[in-house]
């Protein structure tokens, strides 16, 4: 019922964003206020024509009139909105994603009473004449990656509630879930970032002086500290070493863990860590390699290929 539900509302019009709403996307239904005061409408009618009472049938033409009125301005409320754009900021699974929708108006009239709405979460708002406004609802995320998000609803009982206008749309794109990260990780993995530094150590040539050190035979002439020397009465040479590298390698594959959901918030953890001690990395997923790098950006392209895995 639903997926037929939804197949007929995609072939009145557009349904996802930027779009205009018309008289094809808005639907009216009297609200339970408005079935009520229909019913005992029809009662007063009756029985005014029954007991032939002019003051009754009056009455009820003219609450009747009020209705029809009503109905006509519930849809005009809606009648010609424009829903510009969707979308949310990318949250950790666990956290309430912020949902924002942007509303423009271009008619010269106010739009008082409206309501967005999407399972339990509600937004009303107004939105003034020639004006445009941000809608936010949160929605809830349990689960890493992507979200896709049902139907919402724009809606309002504009002027006295006896008639309820609404229209349906979807959201233009997914909601980027990132993975949860672990509570108490494990320390930072050095021994990977340091395998190159051990064989820095192993062959401590380089280029940046280290220390001084006792002349060796075999070193070159070059290495000598003749100032040096002459100073301590001893032949001194000058011990050069590559500088140690901070950079961090994250593998998936080695990460510490029972399962591929738990690898995969302990690396979540270790890439916040990483961010704020300011240190390089490269994160490896299988084939895949990302980095090395220390930016916001390197974070979040990390983060958006931990959250797809």
């Amino acid at each position: 019922m639903k997926s037929w539900l939804d197949g007929w509302v995609a072939r009145r019009g557009p349904t996802r964003p930027p779009l205009s709403l018309g008289y094809r996307q808005i639907f009216i239904l009297p609200t339970r206020f408005g079935w009520l005061l229909g019913l005992l409408m029809f009662a007063m009618l009756m029985g005014s024509l029954n007991f032939n009472n002019n003051l009754g049938l009056l009455t009820t033409f003219i609450v009747a009139g009020l209705g029809a009125n009503s109905m006509l301005l519930a849809y005009r409320n809606l009648e010609g909105l424009r829903i510009l754009k969707t979308g949310a900021a990318p949250v950790f699974a666990g956290q309430p994603a912020q949902f924002l929708i942007t509303i423009a108006s271009d008619a010269g009239r106010d739009r008082p009473g409206l309501e967005l709405r999407h399972g339990a979460a509600s937004q009303v708002f107004n939105l003034p004449a020639r004006g445009i406004t941000e809608a936010t609802l949160p929605v809830s995320t349990r689960h890493r990656g992507w979200l896709e998000l049902d139907r919402l609803v724009l809606q309002t009982g504009h002027p006295i509630g006896l008639f309820e206008a609404w229209s349906w749309f979807w959201p233009e794109r997914a909601i980027l879930v990132w993975p949860r990260p672990a509570a108490h990780p494990p320390p930072l993995p050095e021994g990977q970032a340091d395998r190159e530094g051990s064989e820095q150590r192993r062959n401590p040539e380089g280029d940046e002086f280290y220390s001084l050190r006792a002349w060796r035979e075999g070193d070159p002439l070059h290495r000598v500290a003749w100032k040096a020397s002459q100073r301590h009465n001893t032949l001194l040479a000058r011990d050069l070493r590559q500088p140690r590298s901070r950079d961090l390698v994250l593998d998936l594959a080695q990460a510490p863990g029972r399962d591929l959901e738990e690898r995969i918030s302990i690396l979540t953890a270790w890439l916040l860590q990483a961010s704020r001690q300011d240190r390089s990395w490269t994160l490896k997923l299988g084939g895949e390699r990302i980095g090395p790098d220390r930016t916001q950006a390197h974070l979040h392209a990390c983060l958006k290929a931990l959250a797809e895995q």
